[in-house]
């Protein structure tokens, strides 16, 4: 989500995936949905993100009209892009963790795109990516060389990289870039993210916590291509993917879903564990400067800078596995993000 200089004076990426309290309204709607269950296949063409078959899905253009991504079983997706100028986009998971992702499909990333884990964390804010395949510009090598680490049957070269005032998923934001590049490029296999992240660390790179997205991701720049991809695993509860739901009565996790200058979005989504659950209640804390603006999909109830959510009267009741989700806007700065306490039955 940002653009950093190549060599070539283009720049690698570009995006602010989010785009608004309509948006996340929907997708805050999509929620009611048990893990594995079907749907008809998604075309998506316009910028979005929300939750499908169980996965979690972003999607971004600046050029409306030259790419398309289509959502279809539990983990699978496709992507056709034709002469356009960026575009990024894959499922995965709300929040990234370390997890063994197995993915598996087809790439081809005309004469500049790649396929790649990607995701961020906040304090510090980082744009992390581990990319499994590219065209021919190799998009970490415009950052400054840090090691290399042996991983997933193959070595990958880690770069670093500094954007400066960028767009970025905290707003506009100077944050690092990190990349594990593979030296031998696949278009399927298995990737152990915490190999990944603990070289990072040990080359210097130090990561924060995992409060956003992990997709398994397709971008294209200035090209043609295409892929279509399928993960395997890698989910966990409450985050997406088809998992056993959480033995409790429900599990929460946090994600900021859109960041300005003094506010942002923030959504919790619920799961319900292998019982299920009836008038779950969230405790939510914000940090200092964070002022509760309003709540979409639950009702809410003050306490100093704790707030207690419950459920609308819609989503009160979920069966084991099922989901559900509430939205809120603060004013205030996003980072440090609200602080999710433990779901239970209200």
């Amino acid at each position: 989500m940002s653009e950093t200089p190549r060599n070539s004076g283009r720049p690698v990426s570009r995006r602010f995936v989010l785009g608004g309290a309509g948006a996340l309204v929907a997708a805050a709607g999509s929620g009611l949905l048990l893990p594995g269950t079907a749907r008809a296949d998604q075309v998506l063409t316009s910028n979005s993100t929300g939750t499908y078959n169980g996965y979690y899905y972003s999607f971004w253009t600046d050029a409306p009209g030259t790419v398309t991504m289509t959502l279809g079983a539990a983990g699978q997706y496709s992507s056709r892009w034709n002469n356009t100028n960026n575009w990024v986009g894959g499922l995965g998971w709300s929040n990234g963790s370390r997890r063994t992702v197995t993915y598996s499909g087809t790439f081809d990333p005309g004469s500049n795109g790649y396929l790649a884990l990607y995701g961020w964390t906040s304090n510090p804010l980082v744009e992390y990516y581990i990319v499994e395949n590219h065209g021919p510009y190799n998009p970490g090598s415009a950052g400054q060389r840090r090691g290399t680490v042996n991983a997933d049957g193959g070595t990958y070269t880690i770069y670093e990289s500094t954007r400066t005032n960028a767009p970025s998923v905290e707003g506009t934001r100077t944050f690092q870039q990190y990349w594990s590049v593979r030296n031998s490029k696949r278009s399927s296999g298995t990737i152990d993210t915490g190999t990944h992240f603990d070289a990072w660390e040990a080359a210097g790179m130090p990561l924060g916590a995992f409060n956003y997205y992990m997709i398994m991701a397709t971008e294209g720049y200035q090209s043609s291509g295409s892929s279509n991809i399928t993960l395997g695993g890698g989910g966990t509860p409450g985050e997406g993917g088809p998992t056993t739901p959480p033995p409790g009565a429900c599990s929460a996790t946090y994600r900021t879903t859109n960041a300005w200058n003094n506010g942002f979005n923030g959504e919790v989504t619920i799961t319900a564990g292998s019982g299920g659950v009836t008038n779950w209640s969230v405790p939510v804390t914000l940090a200092s400067h964070q002022t509760l603006v309003s709540i979409w999909n639950g009702t809410a109830t003050r306490n100093g800078n704790v707030v207690t959510v419950t459920p609308a009267g819609h989503n009160r009741t979920l069966s084991a596995g099922q989901s559900t989700s509430f939205g809120f806007t603060v004013n205030g700065p996003s980072s440090p993000a609200p602080s999710v306490g433990s779901c239970g039955a209200g």
